[in-house]
């Protein structure tokens, strides 16, 4: 009996800091918790994001690129096509007459413009090049492995000029400091898990705003495509 006694006067004396515990711990969860499900969300995402791009032995699609150029202090848009096949082949084609197009076939980089014999040749497996812009060329590669992903910051998402609403949406900056690009914030399609739009931003302070269309996904192209010939 004395011993019921002396517990019950402790938490009697105790009560006013249980309370006080209580009441900071559910404060301390209404800002954690958010957090946390956002997290777990973001992680889902990524998760199929990657089993999507796992999947897609090649890559077909259209865009739009409208890129603001911070030295000019004007915005150019560019029409062009892309096509990516694994290991890390791919072709982007801008048009119009002077269109810049690239070609490689996972182990050298052609880049010539139409109606130019001039040709730029580059050796991909040569240092100097950062992995995840190949990889991103490549079709985005391993996300988790090259890139910080993460929820958009709020500031940074509102200075955007997004025309697809519908889309799911992360920021991905480059994990190798010596990479050109310093973010990128991608728009996903929550059904398909399919990129259809994105942002850029480079070192150059150039902010490249991409718009893609006509998504086609293991067509079984040919490696032919992707390798260069005039």
């Amino acid at each position: 009996m004395f011993f019921t006694g002396a517990i019950l006067r402790s938490l009697r004396k105790f009560r006013p800091n249980m309370k006080r515990f209580i009441k900071n711990l559910f404060i301390t969860l209404l800002i954690i918790f958010p957090h946390f499900a956002d997290a777990l969300e973001i992680a889902g995402l990524v998760e199929q994001i990657q089993k999507t791009y796992e999947k897609a032995d090649d890559l077909s699609m259209s865009f739009v690129q409208k890129t603001y150029v911070a030295l000019l202090e004007r915005e150019v848009q560019k029409k062009g096509e892309a096509q990516f096949k694994k290991p890390g082949k791919f072709v982007i084609h801008y048009a119009g007459g002077r269109g810049r197009n690239y070609v490689s076939n996972g182990k050298k980089l052609w880049i010539y413009e139409s109606g130019d014999q001039a040709v730029s040749v580059t050796d991909l497996s040569q240092e100097g090049i950062p992995p995840e812009a190949l990889s991103f060329l490549g079709g985005l590669g391993n996300l988790k492995k090259d890139f910080a992903v993460e929820e958009v910051d709020p500031k940074k998402a509102g200075t955007l000029k997004k025309e697809k609403s519908s889309l799911e949406w992360l920021e991905l900056t480059p994990k190798q400091k010596r990479s050109s690009i310093r973010w990128l914030v991608m728009g996903f399609n929550p059904k398909t898990y399919l990129v259809e739009e994105m942002f850029l931003y480079n070192d150059s302070e150039n902010l490249s705003h991409y718009v893609f269309d006509k998504i086609m996904v293991n067509q079984g192209l040919s490696d032919k495509i992707f390798e260069y010939s005039r």
